[in-house]
């Protein structure tokens, strides 16, 4: 069966036609190591990841490597493929799996570990890296936020990258293209990956347990090292991003262009992961921001911005930044997000350049309603602070605020979940009279993770959760909408990131009953995990218990870089309160991560260059004074002169398996790149003004669709035909334009091919 006969039979198939925008496509033959990046969960949430953006425009762009993508596919297109004894194939190539010499798996989320062995199994590769060493198998690579404690799925993998990827993955690449020319085994090839700094091998390392089942240590078993040590890519300024970022048809979970502004945070939230995997900060020279927003939204169409890290709010130059890129996004239509935001960051003259097209959302996280409990967490804000940002984003015309808290924290009491409501009603409060918007709570139950301060710390069940989220929502003043994560989910995200090797039977089996797609709320299923952890005599429970802190945890032999006796030291200070401070503003915390020759705070203050920082020197904060002017977006006036065009296209080949919205946006992001006057809507959510004829069913094919577009100045219509035919994908063309309306064609060429 063809690709193509599949795609006819799937739900939304933009997901499988590998036929994006600025793709890579190099020939086969010619790649002397074929890479495939995957990512275990649906095309809308991988293409949203940004690492694999990153990894597959470095590997493409060495001439001696050829690197594709690969997605896990929905419930359909599984049956579909086991039914016909067919393998996943690869996006751009077609290919299946089994030919590529590496699989690079990125570890998103513990709930995306069952997609990991449909992907296997639809490819037909061995689940477990053992059952490779006879014959060709791809060498199966991990890497991303979850491997630094991949322990529940390690035996999968061949080798893990704990870290930066930039150029370990040219490293490995470059090893692997040496071991395939020189027919090696597989032993011997993960011997050499051993040796690269941070490169986990999990063969060479094997846990031992005490006859009661406990952890006694893990063991080096081979030529590995007795701690591997994260990679850390020293400076963001001049290392790689993608210039003509992958363009999807369909809306992914964030529809946006995402430029990463920093890598790491040190405002050493306790129970923050990122914060400790990522450090230290690293910013991205404004100038050099620029640059990739202006190639970035040239190549793609995009219209929205998003400024990536972990604290937009932190970053240095933020204000100047906001201000050129608004200048550049404006005339455009584009919007700008940032969207990882502390409260007290973001300044009332930031909020005035961002409100000039639209409004994308606006989200702060307090974590914890009360105070005491946000300095047990080293939170660092105040309600005055939330409550001042909040009246901010009010009088600005954000009309949906969103606020987000967790339930279980330790030394969480009955009053910290009172204090949640209260917090929330006096936010309502600021509210301008005739405000129309939407304030909305979302709520997530703590899951101490490895390698922070709270990793020792005990994980409340579901049931008690539920309880408090009950609590919660009796309390809540009315107007007010609650959102929560499923405390089931949460049950099973605590077993797998505090678990050992033992859950990988855990894994294999409930994937054998079933599990599919589990950070799905709609797909995830418990029972199934529970079935499977009694017939392996697992306690599930037992991985959320409180972990003294002088026994072995399964994460020990992976370092980050943070001392140990630091995290100990955080969590002997959240129990009494004390703040720890960013150690950009203030002095050195003694972490452990910086050696301030090669590795150190990267940062571009006003008015100065690079800022290596220094051990116990002290850093000023940042300002928050000022309040925004009131604008709105700059689109065209009711009374401007526009022209209208008609046209017609055809829609053919692949083409025909893009859903009306994805037609649509395809349209509006090439006449982006075509540089096209196209007029926009009014109001809040200004849209080009692009009107469509009746909707073609997904799958068929027709050479007569009608559209028409208004332009805010004339242009001949031959010349916008030039200018979208150069723009738009394959199996899209315009026919013929003119003057609007175009005469209906007869309706009988629109053909539906199987």
């Amino acid at each position: 069966m063809d690709r193509e006969t599949i795609l006819a039979q799937v739900r939304r198939p933009a997901r499988y036609l590998g036929a994006e925008i600025n793709r890579a496509s190099k020939p086969w033959d010619e790649a002397e190591v074929r890479a495939c990046l995957v990512f275990p969960d649906l095309y809308e949430i991988g293409m949203s990841h940004l690492g694999l953006h990153l990894l597959y425009h470095i590997l493409n762009g060495l001439d001696w490597v050829l690197a594709d993508r690969a997605y896990c596919p929905d419930l359909d297109l599984e049956e579909l493929l086991g039914r016909r004894g067919q393998p996943l194939w690869a996006l751009e190539s077609g290919r299946p799996l089994a030919q590529f010499d590496i699989l690079g798996i990125t570890l998103p989320y513990e709930l995306c570990y069952t997609n990991i062995l449909t992907i296997l199994h639809l490819a037909g590769i061995p689940f477990l890296s053992h059952e490779r060493d006879q014959g060709r198998w791809p060498v199966i690579i991990g890497g991303g936020s979850g491997a630094f404690n991949p322990e529940p799925v390690a035996q999968l993998f061949d080798a893990i990258l704990l870290g930066d990827g930039e150029e370990s993955v040219v490293e490995m690449a470059e090893l692997i293209r040496e071991w395939k020319a020189g027919g090696g085994g597989r032993r011997e090839l993960l011997a050499e990956l051993a040796r690269l700094e941070g490169v986990y091998v999990p063969r060479f390392y094997e846990p031992i347990y005490h006859e009661d089942g406990r952890l006694e240590g893990v063991e080096v078993v081979g030529p590995a090292p007795a701690r591997v040590r994260r990679r850390i890519l020293p400076r963001l300024e001049g290392a790689h991003f993608p210039r003509r970022p992958l363009l999807p048809y369909l809306q992914t979970v964030h529809d946006r262009l995402g430029i990463e502004i920093a890598r790491g945070c040190t405002r050493s939230c306790r129970f923050c992961q990122a914060g400790i995997i990522y450090r230290p900060v690293r910013e991205r020279p404004p100038e050099e921001v620029e640059e990739l927003a202006r190639e970035g939204l040239a190549a793609t169409g995009w219209s929205e911005l998003g400024l990536l890290s972990l604290s937009t709010g932190d970053y240095s130059r933020l204000h100047p930044l906001v201000h050129r890129l608004m200048e550049l996004c404006r005339p455009r239509q584009v919007a700008l997000s940032l969207p990882s935001l502390r409260v007290g960051t973001l300044t009332p003259e930031i909020m005035a350049e961002i409100v000039q097209v639209r409004k994308t959302g606006f989200t702060l996280a307090p974590e914890a309603g009360s105070q005491r409990l946000r300095e047990v967490i080293n939170k660092g804000i105040t309600e005055e602070d939330l409550l001042e940002t909040a009246e901010e984003a009010f009088k600005a015309g954000w009309r949906n605020i969103k606020l987000y808290f967790m339930v279980g924290l330790p030394t969480e009491t009955a009053e910290d979940i009172e204090a949640i409501a209260e917090l929330t009603a006096r936010v309502m409060a600021r509210r301008p009279k005739g405000w129309g918007g939407q304030v909305t709570i979302s709520v997530g139950t703590f899951v101490p993770k490895p390698h922070t301060p709270f990793q020792w710390e005990g994980q409340i069940g579901p049931e008690e959760a539920r309880e408090r989220l009950a609590l919660l929502r009796r309390l809540l003043p009315r107007g007010v909408r609650i959102k929560w994560h499923d405390p089931l989910l949460s049950f099973m995200e605590g077993v797998f990131s505090r678990g050992d090797r033992r859950l990988l039977e855990l894994v294999v089996r409930a994937w054998e009953l079933g599990a599919r797609l589990d950070a799905w709320s709609d797909h995830f299923q418990l029972p199934l995990f529970q079935r499977a952890a009694r017939e392996l005599r697992l306690d599930l429970r037992g991985y959320l218990r409180e972990r003294r802190e002088e026994e072995p945890l399964p994460w020990d032999h992976l370092d980050t870089g943070v001392k140990r006796e630091f995290l100990l030291k955080e969590r002997h200070r959240s129990r009494q309160g004390l703040y720890t401070p960013d150690c950009r503003w203030g002095r050195c915390q003694g972490c452990g991560v910086c050696d301030f020759k090669a590795v150190a705070p990267r940062t571009f203050r006003e008015g100065e260059g690079d800022d290596d920082g220094e051990e116990g020197a002290e850093r000023p904060a940042p300002s928050t004074t000022g309040r925004p002017s009131r604008q709105t977006n700059r689109g065209p006036s009711p009374g401007e002169e526009r022209w209208r065009v008609g046209f017609r296209f055809s829609k053919l080949n692949l083409a025909r398996f893009l859903s009306h919205l994805e037609t649509m946006r395809a349209f509006h992001r090439a006449a982006a790149r075509a540089k096209l006057p196209v007029a926009f809507s009014q109001g809040f959510h200004p849209m080009p003004r692009f009107s469509f004829g009746d909707a073609l069913p997904t799958g068929m094919e027709s050479v007569c669709e009608t559209a028409w577009v208004e332009l805010s100045r004339s242009l001949p219509p031959e010349e916008v035909v030039r200018r979208l035919n150069g723009e738009l994908p394959p199996g899209l063309s315009l026919v013929e334009a003119g003057p609007d309306p175009l005469p209906q064609p007869p309706p009988d060429r629109r053909r539906y091919v199987a």
